[in-house]
C-alpha cells in the first residue's frame, strides 16, 4: 500500500486534520470543568465564568471569515499549521494564569489562533475529495470535534480531581506542539483545480468574496443553522457539567465524563453516520445532504426542550445522548453543500462566515446561562433557547424544498460557463 497514492492520501489528510480538530476542540473545552475549581481558586462570579467562554467565541467568531479568507487566499497548509502551533502555545501559557483577567485575555488569544484552522482545514480536505466522497471525509474530519470537546471535558475533570487544572493545559499546549511536527512532516500542498474544472481567481477582494457567498439562499440558510445549532451546543457543553455538579451532586470527573459518553461520543458516532447517509441519499436526490440536515434538527428541537424538566442526572444523559446524535448530523454536512453551490475559491470563505454566525450564537448563548442562572437555573434556561431550533426546522425545510434545487442549477451553469473560458469553448456551441 503506497500512502503517496493520491486514493490512500487523501484519507490520510482526513487522519491528520482530524488530529488537529481533537486537539483544537480539546484546548478550547477543557476550561469549561474546571470553572467550579476557577470560581474558588480565583474568587470568579458566575458573570466572569460565563465570559470565559464567551470572549473567546467573539474573538473566534470575529476572525473567522478572516481564516476563511487567508485559507483561500494563501497556501492552506501553512495557515493550518501556522493556527496549531499558535493555539498550542497559547493552551500551554494559560496554565500560568493566575487571575481573572490573564485568563480572559488567553481566552481570547486562543479564540483568534483557532479561528484560522477550521475553514482552511475543511476546505483542504474537501479539495482531496470529489463529491462522491466529501461528505463522509467531512463527517469523518469532524467526529474531531466532538471526539475533543469530549476528551477535554473528561481530561480537565480527571486532572483538576488528581493533579491540578494548571498541569491539564501544560499537557495539551506540549501534545500541540509534537503534533505540529507530524503536520509540516506529513501534509504537503493540496490539488490545484481540487478536483473541479472551474477558473479560481486566488486574488478575489475580501468583500466581494463575502457578497458572492451571501447572494445565495442556501448559504444563507446554513448561515441561520449555524446560528440556531450554536445557540444551543455551546451552552450545552459549556454549562452542563456545572448543572450536573450543582443540581445533582457528580464529582467534576463524574460530570465530565457525562459529557464524554453521552454528548461527544454519540455527536461523533451521528457525524459519521449523517456523512454516510448523506452522501448515499445526495446521489439518489440532490435534496439528501440538506435532507439529514432536517432530520437532525426534528430531533434536536424536542430533546433540548425536555432538557429542563428531567428529574435525575441519568435522565439528562439518555436526553443528551438523543441529541448529540442528531446534532453530529447536521453539521458534516454543511461544508460539502458550500462546495456544492458555492465557488472553489470561497469555500474557506463561506465555512468562516459559517462560523462566525455559530460562534456568536455559542457566546450569546453561554452568557445567557450565566445571566439566567440564579433565577432560571441552567436546564430551564437551555430548554427555552430551544424554540431557535424548531425556527431553524422551518427554514431548512423552506430552503430544501425551494431553493437548493435552484442554486445547485445555477452553480453547475457557472461552472460549465468557466470550463469553456478556461478551455477556449465556443459557449454558443453545443455540449455533449
Amino acid at each position: 500500500m503506497n500512502p503517496r497514492d493520491p486514493g490512500i492520501y487523501k484519507w490520510i489528510v482526513v487522519a491528520v486534520i482530524w488530529l488537529i480538530a481533537c486537539l483544537n476542540y480539546t484546548d478550547r473545552m477543557t476550561i469549561f470543568t474546571v470553572l467550579p475549581v476557577l470560581k474558588r481558586e480565583m474568587g470568579l462570579s458566575d458573570i466572569l465564568l460565563s465570559l470565559v467562554g464567551s470572549t473567546f467565541l467573539w474573538a473566534y467568531a470575529l476572525c473567522s471569515p478572516l481564516g476563511g479568507y487567508l485559507g483561500d487566499r494563501l497556501s492552506r497548509r501553512k495557515v493550518i499549521l501556522g493556527s496549531l502551533i499558535i493555539f498550542s502555545v497559547v493552551t500551554f501559557a494559560t496554565g500560568l494564569a493566575r487571575t481573572g483577567a490573564q485568563l480572559l485575555s488567553l481566552r481570547v488569544l486562543l479564540g483568534l489562533s483557532e479561528a484560522l484552522f477550521l475553514p482552511p482545514a475543511l476546505a483542504y480536505v474537501a479539495s482531496f475529495h470529489s463529491s462522491a466522497t466529501r461528505s463522509s471525509a467531512n463527517a469523518l474530519v469532524l467526529t474531531g470535534l466532538p471526539a475533543g470537546a469530549g476528551l477535554g471535558a473528561w481530561f480537565g475533570g480527571f486532572m483538576s480531581d488528581h493533579y491540578t487544572w494548571h498541569a491539564g493545559f501544560f499537557v495539551l499546549g506540549g501534545v500541540g506542539v509534537l503534533a505540529a511536527v507530524l503536520t509540516a512532516v506529513v501534509l504537503r500542498e493540496q490539488p490545484a483545480m481540487a478536483g473541479h474544472e472551474t477558473a479560481v481567481e486566488e486574488g478575489e477582494p475580501f468583500f466581494q468574496k463575502l457578497a458572492g457567498i451571501l447572494r445565495v439562499r442556501t448559504a444563507l440558510a446554513l448561515m441561520f443553522l449555524a446560528f440556531a445549532l450554536s445557540l444551543t451546543s455551546w451552552p450545552a457543553h459549556s454549562w452542563l457539567p456545572t448543572y450536573l455538579y450543582e443540581r445533582f451532586h457528580l464529582t467534576l470527573t463524574a460530570a465530565g465524563s457525562v459529557i464524554s459518553l453521552f454528548a461527544a461520543l454519540p455527536a461523533l458516532l451521528g457525524s459519521i453516520g449523517g456523512g454516510v447517509l448523506a452522501d448515499w441519499w445526495s446521489k439518489r436526490d440532490v435534496r439528501g445532504r440538506m435532507a439529514v440536515q432536517v432530520l437532525g434538527f426534528a430531533v434536536m428541537g424536542p430533546t433540548m426542550l425536555a432538557m429542563g424538566f428531567l428529574p435525575t442526572a441519568s435522565a439528562v444523559a439518555g436526553n443528551l445522548l438523543i441529541y448529540s446524535v442528531a446534532r453530529g448530523m447536521l453539521e458534516g454536512n454543511s461544508m460539502p453543500l458550500f462546495c456544492s453551490v458555492v465557488r472553489p475559491n470561497r469555500w474557506a470563505m463561506a465555512y468562516g462566515t459559517y462560523n462566525l454566525a455559530g460562534t456568536l450564537a455559542g457566546s450569546l448563548g453561554i452568557l445567557f446561562i450565566g445571566m439566567k442562572k440564579a433565577s432560571w437555573g441552567i436546564g430551564y434556561a437551555l430548554s427555552a433557547m430551544s424554540l431557535l431550533l424548531f425556527l431553524a426546522l422551518l427554514v431548512m425545510v423552506l430552503t430544501m424544498l425551494r431553493y437548493l434545487p435552484r442554486d445547485l442549477q445555477a452553480h453547475a451553469r457557472e461552472e460549465e460557463r468557466e470550463f469553456k473560458v478556461l478551455n477556449g469553448v465556443d459557449s454558443a456551441a453545443p455540449s455533449f
